[in-house]
């Protein structure tokens, strides 16, 4: 008797659009902060943990039950990015006493990371991944260069970085959602 093997198509959905719209939004609040537009943390934690984070980690959950190893890892990572990241704004000894020396470190870590996976986006080809990751990488960078030679102007300098990093995310997100509708926007 021979055994008969059966093929289920996987239907869901593309988790990188919530990982990515995740992230973008996430970002572009930060950015703005970063910029000076508003003082307040309360907002940039509030999506830190909630969209960035949260929505990430799901995101990359999500990848990993569809067998997308880089996905999983990229939301994933950046998920627990957002979480760590505002746990060090509202920690009971807070971003104030943490170092610029201990801020930049754990924000050049993080462009380390990102510069691994952008590795893995030229690899794909995917030109508007590519962007993201490389302005990833970038606003990694100058931020913790904000922290580690503390130039006032390199914080602007960050934020608006990372304010290109959001809107290239959120484009990127946008275009999986809209795609997947019909529309043709570039990739």
């Amino acid at each position: 008797m021979s055994e008969q093997v059966i093929k289920i198509a996987d239907t869901t959905g593309n988790p990188g659009a919530l990982g990515l719209t995740g992230f973008s939004l996430a970002t572009l609040m930060l950015s703005f902060h970063n910029m000076g537009i508003f003082p307040e943390n309360l907002p940039v934690i509030a999506m830190a943990i909630f969209v960035g984070g949260l929505a990430q980690l799901l995101a990359g959950m999500l990848a990993w039950k569809k067998g997308n190893t880089f996905e999983t890892v990229a939301f994933t990572g950046f998920g627990v990015f957002w979480l760590s990241f505002a746990y060090i704004l509202i920690a009971p000894f807070n971003a104030a006493a943490a170092s610029d020396l201990s801020l930049g470190l754990y924000l050049l870590l993080w462009g380390i990371f990102g510069f691994g996976l952008l590795l893995g986006t030229l690899k794909m080809g995917v030109k508007a991944l590519i962007v993201v990751f490389v302005l990833l990488v970038l606003t990694f960078f100058v931020t913790a260069a904000s922290h580690l030679v503390v130039i006032p102007a390199l914080g602007f300098a960050a934020g608006f970085c990372a304010f290109l990093l959001g809107a290239a995310a959120f484009y990127t997100a946008m275009a999986i959602v809209l795609n997947e509708v019909g529309y043709k926007l570039p990739m």
